[in-house]
């Protein structure tokens, strides 16, 4: 290994704990905050689910910003203003008493996250590693989940004894005194031989297509459409812990059932990244697509034990790796040339569908009293992205290569 590829993996180390104390604190522990906020202030399902619903869109909204802004700046500073944004979301949600309060810290955590954990980690990833993207893009993102299965059990045991409110406030003191410091000043966005060519060489542009050839080619659209449907699909697993503590379940056993499936799918993300890297990375997100589908089928008969354990086997190895593979089939099929612009706009796609995911789940229980509805609906929608990750077909144009090994080649 050689100092650049140690270098890339030193960013992607960084990267993973990152992702572990931004992501897994500020969206992975919404489901636990959802049954104590139902608790505390008797809101109706549907209310509740606006919370996580607008960190996500304001997490989408932000995406193709954050993303012009990493093709044209340093990282570092995109990155670490998302940071001080995070930290400072969990204090407001904190000190809030209204639901109002409450969402205009979620909307700034939104934001925050936007800035500086998913997406823009995945362009830096992009831009340092080449033939092993996927299995890199699973690994950094994996953190997503750890954190979840982590900070999960933290919030979960800050509710039980301290509050939902001292719970939030505790999330922010790992994101000051190890995150921000690591995204603003440690970090690099790109290999400096991308940044700072040397004298007399000519400057190096990353071989793909530019937005506007991009845009008016079939993979794009159908990725989109495919990272919509897994949204909507996988949103559904927000309510997760409302449904089991619904079916009998104790609010201590259905957050560790939550707790081990995001760590599964802390395993499930470099899995399907080492398969894309094998498969191609529209094969892979197809067969997630398909496993995520069985799985919302699997939930409503988990009220016997051994179903359960089946039920989080599957939708925790396959329910978080589009986050992975997404930004592979990208790179696989329109390069590196604008990948930040057009990765920002493929999150936005998938943050709608995870917006509108858990609004429908709740919506449809409140009109029937009951969470079948909802998973079988998000079975169907899942059913229906598999099909569209199928057709995400790279584009063929004479005279304009998309390596898969462009620019970094660490791993």
């Amino acid at each position: 290994m050689n100092s650049r590829d140690r270098q890339a993996w030193i960013i992607a180390v960084g990267l993973f704990v990152s992702l572990f104390f931004l992501w897994g604190s500020g969206y992975n522990t919404s489901p636990v905050f959802l049954s104590a906020l139902l608790k505390a202030f008797g809101w109706s399902h549907s209310k509740a689910a606006w919370l996580p619903s607008v960190l996500v869109l304001a997490v989408g909204i932000t995406g193709p910003l954050t993303g012009w802004l990493l093709d044209h700046f340093d990282a570092r500073a995109v990155m670490g203003i998302g940071g001080l944004l995070t930290g400072g979301s969990f204090i407001a949600a904190s000190r809030a008493t209204t639901f109002t309060e409450l969402l205009i810290a979620y909307l700034i955590l939104g934001v925050g996250l936007g800035a500086s954990a998913w997406m823009p980690a995945s362009v830096v990833i992009a831009n340092w590693f080449g033939e092993r993207r996927g299995t890199a893009l699973g690994v950094v993102t994996a953190g997503m989940e750890s954190g979840g299965m982590v900070m999960a059990l933290v919030v979960g045991y800050f509710i039980s004894h301290y509050g939902w409110s001292d719970a939030y406030f505790a999330l922010s003191i790992p994101v000051f005194l190890l995150v921000v410091p690591f995204l603003a000043i440690l970090l690099r966005g790109k290999p400096t031989e991308i940044v700072q060519p040397q004298s007399g060489a000519s400057s190096e542009t990353p071989p793909g297509y530019e937005v506007g050839e991009a845009i008016r080619t079939r993979v794009f659209w159908m990725l989109a459409l495919a990272q919509v449907l897994w949204g909507l699909s996988a949103g559904a697993v927000i309510h997760i812990v409302a449904y089991l503590t619904g079916i009998g379940y104790t609010l201590q056993f259905a957050t560790t059932g939550f707790a081990a499936l995001a760590g599964l799918a802390a395993l499930g993300k470099p899995a399907f990244g080492v398969l894309g890297d094998r498969i191609g990375g529209k094969n892979a997100l197809a067969i997630a697509l398909l496993l995520i589908a069985a799985s919302h089928i699997l939930v409503l008969s988990v009220s016997h034990e051994w179903l359960l354990i089946l039920y989080l086997l599957v939708v925790g190895l396959a329910v978080a790796s589009p986050v992975a593979l997404a930004p592979l089939v990208l790179a696989e099929s329109v390069g590196l040339r604008r990948f930040g612009t057009l990765y920002g706009w493929i999150q936005l796609a998938s943050t709608l569908g995870l917006f509108g995911g858990p609004l429908i789940a709740g919506e449809l229980y409140d009109l029937t009293h009951s969470y079948v509805t909802s998973f079988e609906t998000a079975a169907l929608i899942a059913v229906s992205g598999a099909a569209a990750s199928f057709l995400c077909t790279a584009p063929r144009r004479a005279g304009l290569a998309v390596p898969s090994a462009a620019h970094g080649t660490a791993g």
